[in-house]
């Protein structure tokens, strides 16, 4: 599914309007910038991408109906419509994946208590070493302009060793589960019916 169609879904259940939730669902999408393959869902469909999520936005939005519903609400959404009505936690992506820790090497001190912790949470969240090319990569280093700011980042870049590009991590995973890579068969049925219900209001408004 793509950003306006978990919108669309978001509209439906939470009130408000599409363009209500793009922000968030963008952001739940934004592994596509570094690997537009399903495997990108790994690193942030989960608990630990609903976390950074509601760090990013805070707990609550207001839609345009005026009706406040929690961000986290609207990124597990996000989670189930792509996963088969799964919410994942990090360590139920990659208890099946040894594979990745051994892509990940020693960790040097960064200089900087809050980017070291940014970069450990994965970890400190599954207890699994290989979660850390989420936060131990170029998507990483994404992450950290996001929540920490440009210092941070480049910091976390200058440190990062030349192969660390998250692309090639996820080339290594292997799915393990049919929830990993199927979606909702009845949000896509729904999202299908309401598609062409917009055709051909757009439709019947170019010919009036």
């Amino acid at each position: 599914m793509n950003v306006y169609q978990h919108s669309l879904l978001s509209q439906r259940k939470f009130g408000g309007q599409p363009q209500d939730y793009e922000a968030i669902h963008t952001f739940m999408d934004s592994s596509k910038l570094f690997n537009y393959h399903v495997r990108h869902r790994m690193l942030i469909h989960n608990l630990y991408g609903i976390e950074l999520a509601a760090e990013l936005f805070g707990e609550y939005l207001t839609n345009t109906d005026g009706k406040q519903c929690m961000v986290r609400d609207v990124a597990a959404a996000h989670c189930r419509e792509d996963l088969d009505g799964h919410v994942p936690t990090l360590h139920d992506w990659l208890k099946n994946s040894p594979q990745l820790d051994e892509l990940i090497g020693d960790i040097p001190p960064l200089g900087n208590e809050k980017l070291e912790a940014f970069v450990w949470r994965p970890f400190l969240r599954s207890g699994i070493k290989g979660s850390l090319i989420i936060t131990w990569s170029d998507f990483g280093v994404y992450l950290a302009e996001r929540f920490l700011g440009l210092d941070a980042a480049r910091t976390l870049a200058q440190h990062l060793p030349a192969h660390a590009h998250v692309k090639m991590y996820l080339d290594h995973f292997q799915f393990t589960e049919r929830w990993q890579f199927t979606p909702q068969r009845h949000e896509l049925h729904w999202l299908q019916e309401k598609e062409t219900e917009l055709a051909a209001a757009a439709k019947n408004t170019l010919q009036a």
